[in-house]
């Protein structure tokens, strides 16, 4: 059966390397929204270079929508005309943005109920915390939020939701695990693109054995990585092939 699947923020960095990866299988339909068609910030953060013919790699015409995911009718209307199955959630404001639109995009989106029996996987690409450095920036405590309260949907006796929050590590507009050659910091939580796309294929060929809800911190084999990643081995059979080193 041909699962259809739904990115939000489609045209976002993390949106691009999934639509590229996922359009290859036959066995996905991928929808994708956007509140606009135009590349990553992060290109403009990183100072990367691009033409003004450069484009995101977005889904076709016909599956393509230009939503606000805080228009809760028109996204509701996009889940149910498709028979969304999967929700890749992606959407959400950078940090340099005001609390107001913090909450109102990253937070209060995350509360609309899907009127449909759906499987989502939320990928929330919040950065990871330094053990000395608890949470303050309200773009991280907004992931937070979003976490708590999938996981407080997941407990509801008439839940049918499956919910995955996936912890990324570092994703860069290079995909060069050298990019950040003397920044050690980052090179311990960094994630290859082959890695993030394995890590989703994982999770798209085990929906059977996913919990309700579950979170996973998804790196490369780097050395040095400090957070736990044991759970993605067992659950899920998530082996990074990648990985920066210290040498």
């Amino acid at each position: 059966m041909v699962k259809k699947i739904l990115i939000t923020g489609v045209s976002g960095l993390v949106g691009g390397i999934l639509i590229e990866h996922l359009l290859k299988n036959p066995n996905y339909d991928i929808y994708g929204i956007d509140k606009h068609i135009g590349l990553s910030i992060l290109y403009q953060i990183e100072n990367i270079q691009t033409s003004k013919e450069q484009q995101p790699i977005l889904p076709s015409k016909e599956k393509f929508y230009i939503c606000d995911i805080t228009d809760r009718d028109k996204l509701l209307h996009i889940i149910v005309d498709n028979q969304i199955n999967i929700i890749i959630h992606l959407a959400a404001v950078l940090e340099m943005e005001t609390v107001d639109k913090i909450n109102r995009v990253n937070c209060d989106a995350k509360n609309i109920k899907p009127l449909q029996s759906l499987k989502k996987i939320t990928i929330n690409d919040s950065p990871i915390p330094n053990r000395k450095d608890p949470l303050r920036e309200a773009y991280s405590i907004s992931k937070i939020y979003g976490e708590a309260l999938a996981r407080q949907y997941s407990l509801a006796p008439t839940n049918k939701v499956k919910f995955v929050s996936a912890r990324l590590g570092t994703i860069n507009t290079i995909d060069d695990m050298e990019y950040y050659s003397f920044n050690w910091a980052i090179k311990s939580i960094y994630c290859s693109y082959r890695d993030l796309c394995q890590f989703i294929d994982r999770v798209l060929e085990n929906q059977s054995r996913l919990k309700n809800f579950q979170i996973y911190f998804v790196l490369s084999n780097n050395d040095y990585c400090w957070v736990d990643m044991d759970n993605g081995r067992e659950d899920l059979n998530y082996m990074p092939q990648d990985g920066a080193r210290w040498n």
